[in-house]
């Protein structure tokens, strides 16, 4: 990667003479519905869709820089990421996480194991994609019957679906980091020969650990350590009264070895939370003007570290259980930190080793006998992840499996046009090791669905059902089994009030079948510090869900602004019984009611249109609150209220911006929960493009906590011991050919 970032540097040199470009044309985050939704059966604009939706493309997918698929959305309107370091986080949608929120590459699963741990990471590394379509409020009758939450689908693009202009065509990415001394670059040709598309793309990204501004354990939980260390001396001296010689020498021991652990405290760097990451892909599509058909290979490997501290509490340290072993306990202690693998306490460190090998399979058949289209993809893969605790295997996760989706989009039905499909899915999945606390199990989800719209006046009408068949077979020899149905049905309408000015409405009736996990967990779950138990008699999760969205476009201001609510009827989630387990907290699954409900604003005003240039300033607020409706009690990892303010300046080929974010410290919790301070982070960019002959080059040079503040995620199991990274630099240089 260093003779990639050479080249591009001598390039900016060669070129920097050269002609510019007209002006970077307008994207996404100024006109907030210009991008299409591929999910949708129709390929609908976002204006035209009755639940709300984001999509990040162009030059505002390319801001975002995110290390994984969680910390590139993080910022959208009612998302935030579960954050478990740089190498892994997944996307949080309104407070909900998990098998609520879908996570689909070109609308097939991801076939991975990220929805059942927070440090497992989405297989994907977000450097070359080319679109993020992010789906707010119940997206199970689109996405599959868990995303209730909602869904992130990200687009590829290695299987063309229309002939590219003749000849090669391609770009070469490189990028540098500071905080974490990130090298990444990309490398994508494209082309076609006679009806034949093909692509190819490969990547490489390796960073360091990561600098924080201050401590990494957050001043709550380094309080609540202080606190039962004085209340453990105290114990102590109450003990040892009788014995008073041996207790001033304990407690001499004592504060040295306070002191010592004081001093070796983390601060201004997590410790292992390096990331290596690298793949690629090739596509082939045949196309014609009735069709076309292709497939694509990917392979993606991640080695990546678990922030130091996000499991101590799992590994007891028990040197003060044996004091009358003390001398041989002092040299394992020293011979633990001779070893590869441990930081300067003797602790593991944790990380994991991840590989992917997926295949996609796409097709369009148009103009058929009674119906416009025929579409259907399939995507297989096969799955590993090994964690290691220092050089040794702890447990290996591995998953196998394929989904299955087609849709056919009949002749308009009277006033209506829609569609209906099938999707059958298959996870063959299992779990060895010391942390193994699922079972082996293969899970068959077989669903139907029907989508129908109807456009008349100023009126869209959307009505779509789903009905979700679950087998999961546990293959441990026990023969425990489980199976039901689930469905789900919504409306929508669009109302269109003026020119300038929508309204869009949303109901949804969702049910969500329990997964393996909330069903038969049973043992110490490295990823929460938590002991899980399932429960194999839960029930279906119900849900109401309803968004209001109005809708604004104009030449000065276009905005939207969205409120929310969800009422659930026996919501699954991680009950805390009081008790231990392996030295952890037991949290069983069980069934409560809830209610979500919330708000989301995004705007944009276009302040000034000159010869020199033009001024936007956009803008944007959301909140979530969350309550089990069963006891009063707050549910855990709830985002606190955030507001974006920034401005963007464009003139001809440059472009200037900066955002700010502003985050409210969060102190509703959950029992167990401690509370998260509020922070800001503010970033700023310098975009410039410019020509040379028949290549395209884009610098950027972004910023970001330029003011180096201490931010911790509420949303994050690590939040207390692994804050964000502090003030970054990076600068990337892109040629298009």
């Amino acid at each position: 990667m260093k003779p990639l970032c050479i080249l591009l540097s001598l390039g900016l040199v060669a070129t920097a003479t050269a002609q510019t470009t007209p002006p970077i044309p307008e994207h996404d985050h100024v006109h907030l519905d210009e991008f299409e939704v591929t999910t949708h059966p129709y390929a609908r604009s976002q204006s035209e869709i009755a639940q709300p939706t984001t999509v990040l493309g162009g030059e505002a997918l390319d801001l975002r820089q995110g290390l994984n698929l969680g910390d590139l959305v993080s910022l959208e309107p009612g998302v935030s990421t579960t954050y478990f370091g740089p190498g892994a986080g997944r996307p949080v949608i309104r407070g909900m996480a998990g098998p609520r929120v879908a996570v689909l590459q070109n609308g097939s699963d991801m076939i991975d194991a990220s929805t059942i741990s927070p440090d497992h990471a989405v297989s994907l590394d977000p450097l070359l994609i080319e679109r993020v379509e992010i789906t707010r409020g119940p997206a199970a009758l689109i996405h599959g019957g868990t995303a209730i939450g909602g869904a992130v689908n990200v687009v590829t693009h290695r299987i063309h679906t229309s002939l590219p202009e003749a000849g090669v065509h391609g770009r070469v990415e490189g990028r540098m980091g500071s905080v974490d001394d990130e090298i990444s670059g990309g490398l994508v040709l494209e082309g076609a020969v006679g009806q034949l598309a093909w692509h190819l793309d490969s990547f490489y990204r390796e960073t360091d650990d990561i600098d924080i501004p201050g401590f990494a354990e957050s001043s709550y939980l380094r309080r609540l350590e202080e606190l039962e260390e004085e209340e453990e001396h105290h114990d102590e001296d109450e003990h040892d009264d009788e014995h008073h010689d041996e207790d001033d020498h304990d407690e001499e021991h004592d504060d040295d070895e306070h002191e010592h652990e004081e001093e070796e405290e983390a601060f201004g760097t997590v410790p292992n939370t390096f990331v290596e990451t690298q793949g690629g892909a090739f596509g082939l599509s045949w196309i014609t003007e009735t069709g076309y058909i292709g497939a694509s290979f990917s392979v993606f490997d991640s080695n990546y570290g678990i922030p130091a501290g996000a499991h101590s509490h799992e590994h007891g340290h028990e040197d003060g259980h044996e004091d009358e072993d003390h001398d041989e306990d002092e040299h394992d202690e020293e011979h633990e930190d001779e070893e590869h693998g441990h930081d300067e306490e003797g602790e593991e460190f944790v990380s994991i080793d991840l590989e992917q090998r997926r295949f996609e399979l796409a097709g369009e058949f148009r103009d058929l006998e009674g119906f416009q289209a025929l579409q259907w993809q399939l995507a297989w893969a096969e799955y590993e992840h090994t964690e290691f605790e220092g050089d040794e295997v702890g447990t290996v996760f591995t998953n196998e499996g394929f989904d299955l989706r087609v849709d056919a989009l009949h002749q308009p039905w009277g006033e209506w046009q829609g569609a209906i499909g099938f999707e059958w899915s298959h996870s063959d999945f299992d779990a060895v090791g010391a942390e193994a606390f699922l079972p082996p199990s293969e899970t068959d989800t077989l669903s139907l669905m029907i989508f129908e719209e109807r456009e008349t006046g100023p009126n869209i009408y959307q009505v779509s059902a789903r009905v979700d068949s679950q087998s999961i077979d546990v293959t441990d020899g026990t023969q425990r089994e489980n199976s039901g149905t689930g469905w789900a049905t919504s409306f929508g309408v669009v109302h269109t009030i003026s020119e300038e000015w929508s309204i869009a409405t949303s109901a949804s009736l969702t049910e969500r079948l329990p997964i393996t996990q909330e069903l038969y967990a049973d043992g110490p779950h490295i990823g929460t510090g938590a002991y899980e138990i399932g429960d194999a008699t839960l029930d279906n999760e119900r849900s109401l869900g309803i968004d209001i969205s109005l809708r604004k476009s104009g030449d000065f201001f276009s905005g939207v602004v969205t409120g929310f609510y969800n009422d659930f009827n026996g919501y699954i989630y991680e009950n805390p019984t009081g008790e231990e387990e392996d030295e952890l907290p037991v949290y069983q699954f069980t069934q409560r009611d809830a209610r979500f409900y919330g708000m989301e604003a995004s705007g944009m005003l276009h302040v000034l249109e000159t010869d020199h240039g033009h001024l936007d300033l956009p803008f944007g607020v959301d909140f979530v609150e969350a309550e089990n409706r069963t006891d009063g009690t707050d549910l855990p990892r709830i985002p606190p209220v955030r507001y974006r303010a920034g401005a963007v300046w464009e003139y001809q080929a440059l472009r200037l911006g900066t955002e700010i974010i502003f985050a409210d410290g969060q102190d509703n919790l959950a029992p167990e929960e401690l509370p998260t301070d509020a922070y800001e982070l503010w970033s700023a960019y310098a975009a410039y493009r410019f020509i040379a002959g028949d290549t395209t080059w884009d610098l950027l040079l972004r910023g970001t906590n330029l003011t180096d503040s201490e931010a911790r995620l509420h949303t994050s199991f690590l939040k207390d011991v692994a804050p964000l990274p502090g003030r970054n630099v990076t600068v990337s240089l892109r040629m298009s050919f």
